[in-house]
């Protein structure tokens, strides 16, 4: 006879990504989407059902990014309105809905000449989950589709995320890249992780290069209170040639339904010009109606 599994190990699978959400977060981590944020709705809004009732605002010396997610009543979905730079496309409408346990979401940008479009369809079985988007983008100057796949599966204190993202570039340039990653995380104290992944891209077309990226980090949260954050990244491109590392510290602060977040500058310890801050996040969870 099998035995059934808990039902808090089937909804930790993702608690380590859903607790916090915002762009300040990612760019200190930078494991682009094998790991969950509200940052990356635009890609998978079907998503947005992990975020009800919140609201979130990045700054940093270049640009702000805000959006609130609301539902009064789960039965009928969640409604998203974000400006959101992960893709850089702009102002985003966003709608997604349990159906026969699918989670389902559509999203789009309506601003002139920055129209943009996606589809997703997400099923969590146990221990595992899987995501599948299609993306369409119309702008002034870029056009492109995508389509993309993750899967995920937690084996006791380990997540395991393979990933797949296939565009189509038709402008400026005409060609077609390929992205497959893998992403292992471990959890540690009080659920945070550290994390090790790498993805290979390959443009074919008009553009043809191949790249390597080395990911590896950790999100520690010390106490309820206080998270520390330390991202790497290492890129090589043409197979292992011209090696570029990037290292980015942060940390978080959580009081009671508030998070907020902050990327540190380590530029500043060797110029004093710098500031110490490169990018401030918050997010906020305002319960049910």
């Amino acid at each position: 006879m099998m035995k059934k599994l808990p039902v808090s190990a089937i909804l930790v699978l993702f608690a380590l990504q859903i607790a916090q959400a915002n762009k300040t977060r990612m760019s200190t981590l930078m494991t682009g989407d094998f790991i969950d944020d509200i940052f990356y709705t635009d890609r998978y809004p079907h998503r947005l059902l992990n975020y009800q009732n919140s609201l979130f605002l990045d700054i940093d010396t270049a640009n702000a990014d805000y959006g609130i997610f609301v539902t009064p009543n789960i039965r009928y979905g969640v409604l998203g309105l974000w400006q959101n730079s992960a893709t850089e496309h702009g102002f985003n409408i966003g709608y997604a809905i349990n159906l026969y346990k699918f989670d389902i979401g559509t999203s789009f940008s309506p601003v002139k000449d920055n129209m943009r479009f996606a589809l997703s369809i997400g099923r969590d079985i146990f221990n595992q989950h899987v995501d599948i988007s299609f993306l369409t983008f119309d702008g002034e100057i870029e056009k492109m589709h995508s389509i993309r796949a993750r899967y995920a599966v937690r084996l006791k204190d380990f997540i395991v995320t393979p990933r797949y993202a296939f565009d189509y570039v038709i402008e400026p340039a005409d060609f077609q890249n390929h992205r497959f990653g893998v992403m292992v995380q471990r959890v540690i104290l009080n659920e945070g992780f550290v994390y090790v992944g790498a993805e290979y891209d390959m443009a074919r077309g008009d553009i043809e290069n191949d790249s390597t990226h080395i990911h590896a980090g950790v999100e520690l949260k010390l106490n309820r209170s206080l998270v520390l954050r330390c991202g790497a990244v290492e890129h090589f491109i043409n197979g292992f040639e011209d090696p570029h590392w990037q290292v980015e510290p942060g940390i978080g602060l959580r009081i009671r339904d508030f998070s907020i977040d902050f990327h540190l500058n380590k530029d500043r310890l060797f110029d004093k010009e710098q500031t110490f801050v490169k990018s401030f996040g918050l997010d906020f969870f305002f319960g049910r109606f």
